[in-house]
């Protein structure tokens, strides 16, 4: 990922610090820290379109799947939503600056963003228009003249089996209703960084605040059920496959927890989301993420056991192969990642047969 710049004269390698959207059969579309939104075939040989928003893309992209579009919200406030053939659809300008995912509650049709400055808004997913904005929670130290203050939330909103969002910010964890009505709150003590999980066949909401636990709320009440103590902060977001919690912490190590009973049911020494990243789900249920090295290492759902590191190393000059977001994978074999020197990777899976395991 490059851009031309014409008043130096040179080619700048681009960050992309954006989690890319694979569009099922045809590509991905990936955002940079140029403000690009450029949708490339799956190979990455070929692009379609691109289109320049006005400030860089931190956020990871969201898909449309039902109306085939693709919304992008850049750090400036600005949030545009484009169709596949690269159309403007709409745009709005929230006002605030945003770097965590938005989320959408399918139901109400209502995308959620959770901006710096504890602001929460959400917007008509097909039309763009404002269907709420509200303030929520600021850190401890934003009263002691805390100079981070204004950097929260930093986790992503989720979508609940009630089509209600949850939102994690300063030590607070919240939930509103689709016209930003709050639901319910509780205060947890610590600072959350990683994003929520939501179980929704247990009607539970898993938090994890930088001390190294594991809560798990009630989605509709907000009250405890039970907590996990892992001894290590947690800034990775943590992921949910099969009735498998699968958490990660600075020192690494990976604790997959039963989202009905809380106990730790298998755990492994490596493996953990790169700091702000999160796990992903493959399509047969494992586990990846982006570790500490910057390879993509799968994790087995049921077992925990390591499947399979990805390799980078492709023997070219001044390359640095590690990568620092989190990898997307879709049912059509195909995986994607990128760094913040501006590499770009399609992995592709080896065909399963009786005899072969998949690997990238």
């Amino acid at each position: 990922m490059t851009y031309e710049n014409e008043r130096l004269g040179r080619t700048v390698p681009v960050p992309v610090s954006a989690s890319p959207a694979v569009v099922i059969g045809a590509g991905v579309v990936v955002a940079g820290y140029d403000g690009y939104v450029r949708f490339l075939d799956r190979t990455l040989s070929k692009v379609y379109w691109k289109r320049r928003m006005d400030s860089p893309v931190y956020a990871s992209l969201v898909l449309d799947g039902r109306r085939r579009r693709v919304v992008v919200a850049a750090t400036s406030g600005l949030v545009a939503c484009f169709d596949l053939k690269g159309a403007l659809v709409w745009s709005a300008e929230v006002g605030v600056p945003v770097y965590a995912t938005p989320t959408v509650l399918p139901a109400s049709d209502v995308l959620v963003i959770a901006a710096f400055h504890s602001r929460c808004l959400g917007l008509n997913l097909d039309t763009g228009a404002q269907v709420f904005e509200r303030p929520l929670p600021r850190p401890w130290h934003a009263g002691h003249a805390g100079t981070a203050a204004h950097r929260d939330p930093y986790a992503s909103p989720v979508t609940t089996e009630m089509d209600t969002a949850v939102l994690c910010c300063a030590e607070h964890v919240l939930a509103l209703a689709p016209d930003g009505t709050e639901l319910w709150q509780q205060e947890i003590g610590h600072a959350i960084k990683a994003s929520p999980a939501a179980l929704h066949t247990t009607g539970k909401v898993a938090v994890c605040p930088v001390n190294g636990q594991c809560l798990f709320l009630d989605s509709s009440k907000g009250q405890v059920l039970g907590e996990v103590f892992l001894n290590a902060k947690i800034t990775g977001s943590p992921a949910v496959s099969g009735g498998i919690l699968a958490v990660g912490t600075q020192r690494d190590t990976v604790a997959g927890l039963d989202i009905r009973t809380h106990d730790i049911v298998w755990t492994s020494p490596h493996g953990a989301p790169r700091e702000y990243t999160s796990f992903s789900v493959l399509p047969d249920g494992d586990f990846i993420a982006t570790a500490r090295n910057g390879n993509i290492v799968c994790l087995g759902r049921q077992d925990g056991r390591f499947r399979w590191e990805s390799s980078q190393v492709l023997g070219l000059a001044d390359h640095e192969p590690a990568m620092d977001i989190t990898p997307v994978a879709g049912p059509d074999g195909s995986m994607y990642c990128a760094s913040y020197s501006g590499d770009l990777y399609h992995f592709r899976f080896q065909p399963l047969d009786e005899e072969s395991p998949p690997c990238p």
